[in-house]
């Protein structure tokens, strides 16, 4: 299962690609764009990992999850200690079902920037993808006190109703509830 862990990537994915009622999809002009600019700068200096990242992230969200890890992996190539390339090889994995490799690189990423809020979410959303609720409560217990969020609660808060701990779900449900916006 997939998670949209932050509003700012899903608007991005929704602006380079959309869906087309065949199933398919439609490439937008500004992802076009974009991989462009970052091909133009890769053959001028191969060894930029950063620009590696960056295409590899348009790629995921183009659901090309294949060449995205082939970016992601040349990244780490260059520099095996860049926080974003490890967490881009953590999405591009879990894209193709292998959790446990995104798990591992979720845990490197987060290791190597540890006041990366969002980092911390993924790596609690593959530990809860595969069972290991009390880490991916860890987990998203650092992503919250870093950059408290309504998903990261809400993450928090299932898994700790999974573990049998209802007394501090429900403080997180009422939690929830005090920042959710009002309808």
């Amino acid at each position: 299962m997939k998670i949209a862990w932050n509003s700012s990537q899903t608007t991005r994915s929704t602006k380079l690609a959309t869906a087309s009622p065949s199933g398919g999809g439609h490439v937008s002009e500004q992802a076009l764009g974009e991989l462009g600019t970052l091909d133009a700068r890769l053959p001028a200096n191969p060894e930029d990992a950063d620009a590696l990242v960056a295409r590899a992230k348009i790629l995921r969200d183009l659901r090309q999850f294949t060449l995205a890890l082939a970016d992601a992996n040349a990244a780490l190539a260059i520099n095996d200690k860049s926080a974003a390339a490890h967490f881009e090889a953590a999405q591009d994995l879990d894209g193709l079902d292998r959790q446990k490799e995104a798990l591992s690189h979720a845990r490197i990423a987060t290791e190597l920037d540890p006041q990366n809020s969002n980092m911390w979410f993924f790596r609690g959303v593959l530990e809860r993808q595969r069972a290991d609720f009390a880490a991916a409560v860890a987990s998203q217990t650092r992503s919250i006190k870093i950059n408290e969020s309504l998903v990261a609660l809400t993450e928090r808060e299932q898994c700790q109703r999974r573990m049998g701990k209802t007394a501090e779900a429900d403080a997180d449900l009422r939690r929830i509830q005090q920042l959710a916006p009002r309808k």
